[in-house]
């Protein structure tokens, strides 16, 4: 269609933030992050909570969106009602499930972000499966 701007953006990293005694899926917190093809140094970031009717997207440019994950990576230390597990899952690296406690240590918190940040600053093509 001539004239529509068309925005292609590909979910390139997903954190799951899991609650004690979850039931699945469906009662974590999810923060996403997206890659935008037509803003090459910003990052669509999307907060999903089954607490909220609708999510919260905003866009960061990549540092900013780093930043961002560290700061709620480390709120959870001082959580009143913590969160058990958070799980991060990207497009080019295996899924990894952390205890929040493991949190406390600035460098789990560094390589969850650098893995975030790997994620969405590099290309990505989908192939055949071999």
């Amino acid at each position: 269609m001539a004239g529509i701007l068309q925005i292609r953006k590909m979910l390139k990293a997903t954190i799951y933030i899991q609650r004690k005694n979850s039931s699945g899926a469906e009662t974590d917190d999810k923060i996403l992050f997206y890659d935008d093809s037509d803003y090459h140094e910003m990052v669509r970031v999307v907060y999903s909570s089954p607490e909220l009717r609708k999510d919260n997207a905003f866009y960061l440019t990549v540092p900013r969106a780093m930043g961002y994950l560290d700061d709620v990576l480390k709120t959870f230390r001082h959580d009143a009602d913590p969160f058990e597990y958070v799980q991060v899952s990207t497009q080019i690296h295996p899924s990894v499930l952390y205890h929040v406690a493991d949190l406390d240590c600035c460098s789990v918190r560094h390589l969850i972000v650098d893995t975030v940040e790997a994620a969405v600053t590099r290309p990505l093509q989908k192939v055949k499966k071999h």
